[in-house]
Parts: C-alpha cells; structure tokens; sequence
C-alpha cells in the first residue's frame, strides 16, 4: 500500500510542477488570451512629450511611412506628440513582425489589445 500512496504522491506532484509551469509561462508571455488576437504598441501613460517626441524621431527614421501622420494627413488630428507617435510606434512593431521587443522604445511604449484606430485613422 506504501508504494501506491508514493505513485499518487508523484503524480500529484507532477501535476502541481506543470501547473506552476503554465503559470509562469502565461505570466512571462503578459496575457493567457487568444495568440491569434492583435496587439498594438503605444505610448504609456507616464511617457513624457519630449521621451515621446525622440520615439516618434526613431521610428520614422527607421523606413516607416510617417505620411499619415503629418499635418492634414489622415491621422494628424489630434495634433499631439502622443498621438502621433503612438501611430509610428505601432507601425515601427508591425513592421518588425509584431515582436514584443519591437515595442519597448526606452519604456516609453507598451503593448495593447484595445484597438487605438479613430475615425478613418486605421491601425494595421
């Protein structure tokens, strides 16, 4: 009976491990949600104008279409920093394939899965 009681023991404990294992996973991945779902970058709520305004410079300097941002342009209203570079932040991640690295920009940029799009400014 003695062996039968260490077997259960080991399996419970197995299954506690992987349990914990899933956990950490999930917690290091930032979401246990649906993979497939889309993510955004954009600015944190503590970023500054000025942090932000050299993210912004970055990102269009990297061979990204800034055009929609400009003045007049389809996302240039509102006219804010933190307006703009959250469009070039989230297009500076799309184009690196959506890579949670892509969207750090000195921890200034975080990722979400609120779509930002407004009006006809779309975020792709």
């Amino acid at each position: 009976m003695k062996s039968l009681s260490s077997v259960s023991f080991l399996r419970l404990a197995t299954i506690v491990f992987h349990l914990i294992s899933l956990a950490q996973v999930t917690e290091a991945n930032g979401s246990d949600s649906d993979p497939n779902k889309k993510m955004f970058c954009v600015p944190t709520n503590q970023a500054s104008d000025a942090d932000l305004l050299k993210a912004l410079d970055w990102a269009c300097s990297q061979g990204i279409d800034c055009s929609p941002i400009q003045p007049g342009a389809i996302c240039g209203n509102p006219p804010t920093i933190r307006s703009r570079a959250s469009f070039a932040m989230n297009s500076y991640y799309r184009s690196k394939g959506g890579l949670p690295g892509a969207c750090d920009f000195s921890g200034t940029a975080t990722l979400i899965t609120e779509d930002p799009s407004y009006g006809n400014c779309k975020y792709v």
